[in-house]
């Protein structure tokens, strides 16, 4: 029996390491976007295989304690998108969305769908909350009410999971009086807050006393009752702080594709677009697409650049060449692992030397690119024999760049360096 652990253990080593190594690059070597799972409820568990269609049919959603109403799952697949018998609405994004109550004063239901972060939060950071809702078309009342409050496993202790957890206190939440009543456009509701590092769910709902609640009429068949019905779609939790990302610099051969950027997810995808150079890019300037990731196919070597901006932050940048090499890959490949630059990150000036002349030649052209893509610095007839080359950058202010090296013979080599003083 020992022997057989062993020689499973040693296949884990031999096989299951490298293959993870391999893998790394590509699953690992971005960091979470969205920390809610399965935002836009697209996602499902059956399969929409009915009756019934509980939240808990959407992957990674239920109520507080997985039995009592948390709302109920719409989609095409279940035939309630658009047309169900509470409202008549298409999903925010995707083919997806839930209905649930957030008031109803006299019927003792209140729902709290509860999401299971893909990771814990982290201390200290500020995060970018942000979630859609529609009132249905049934529904009497508009209301203000609107919350979302991310917390630890004590969630998971709550027992009474219908009436008003007045002694939850949201980190985001609607405006008081900010009333929404809207039965025809999804409404975002938004807001910051900074994680203590303990928060493990994201909990939706209403957390105001009935009689707490400001109201208005919307009038319709079951006026005047008081209740209010919503859609929700699309929920996103995402760092104030994610960089921009095209993802590293790759080589294709001609008529192949490329996939370049984060993997698509709510919150994200409508922060992006996309844009390939040379274009100029002005803020009337038609995306190329606006995803978080895309499937690129380019006849030439190409230069593509996304811009990132949350409701909640600034204009992030990043850029990727891909490259149509024309020459092989594995002769870039020797080019790449010759040439090293330094310091990192550089100051004033930036060094350039390669390990062995075997590869190179006189004459390339040296050009250095802003985040933007757009070339700042040209530098023709470049030799990097012997010691290399020293290049001043006193001049540029701080931030990512890329360098390439250009040589008649269409052998394009590129790096990323930063500036910081």
């Amino acid at each position: 029996m020992q022997n057989k652990q062993d020689r499973f253990f040693k296949w884990q080593r031999q096989c299951l390491l490298p293959l993870l190594l391999f893998l790394a690059p590509v699953y690992f070597s971005q960091s979470i976007a969205n920390y809610i799972s399965n935002g836009g409820f697209e996602e499902n568990y059956n399969n929409c295989a009915g009756p019934g269609y509980p939240l808990m049919v959407a992957k990674s959603w239920l109520s507080i304690d997985s039995i009592s109403f948390g709302g109920v799952y719409f989609s095409y697949c279940n035939n309630k998108v658009p047309k169900s018998i509470n409202t008549y609405q298409y999903p925010h994004s995707g083919s997806s969305h839930i209905i649930t109550n957030f008031y109803c004063p006299f019927c003792g239901i209140r729902g709290y769908p509860k999401n299971r972060l893909k990771k814990r939060l982290e201390a200290g950071k500020t995060y970018c909350v942000k979630y859609y809702v529609n009132i249905s078309n049934s529904s009497p009342f508009g209301m203000d009410g609107f919350g979302a409050y991310f917390g630890d496993g004590s969630i998971d202790t709550i027992s009474k999971c219908t009436i008003p957890l007045t002694y939850i206190t949201p980190q985001v939440k609607n405006p008081l009086g900010n009333v929404i009543k809207d039965t025809l456009n999804w409404v975002p509701i938004t807001g910051t807050f900074v994680a203590n590092g303990t928060e493990k769910y994201a909990l939706l709902g209403n957390f105001m006393a009935d009689n707490a609640v400001t109201t208005a009429s919307i009038g319709g068949q079951y006026y005047p009752q008081q209740w209010t019905d919503l859609l929700v779609d699309d929920v996103s939790c995402i760092d104030v702080d994610l960089p921009a990302f095209a993802g590293p610099d790759l080589s294709i051969a001609p008529g192949d594709s490329a996939f370049i950027g984060r993997q698509p997810d709510v919150g994200i995808d409508e922060a992006c677009r996309w844009y390939k150079l040379p274009a100029s890019i002005t803020p009337t300037t038609p995306a190329l697409d606006t995803v978080a990731g895309l499937y690129v196919k380019p006849v030439v070597t190409s230069t593509y650049v996304v811009r990132q901006q949350l409701w909640c932050s600034g204009v992030k940048w990043d850029t990727v060449v891909v490259y149509m090499n024309l020459t092989g890959v594995e002769k870039r490949n020797a080019l790449n692992d010759e040439l090293k630059i330094w310091p990192v990150p550089a100051t004033d000036k930036l060094h350039l030397q390669v390990k062995g002349a075997g590869l190179w030649t006189l004459g390339f052209e040296l050009e250095i690119r802003n985040a933007l893509g757009q070339v700042i610095k040209r530098v023709e007839n470049v030799s990097l024999n012997g010691s290399g080359i020293e290049i001043e950058t006193a001049g540029l202010p701080e931030g990512v760049y890329t360098l390439l090296l250009k040589s008649g013979s269409s052998e394009t080599v590129s790096r990323r360096f930063i500036l910081s003083r």
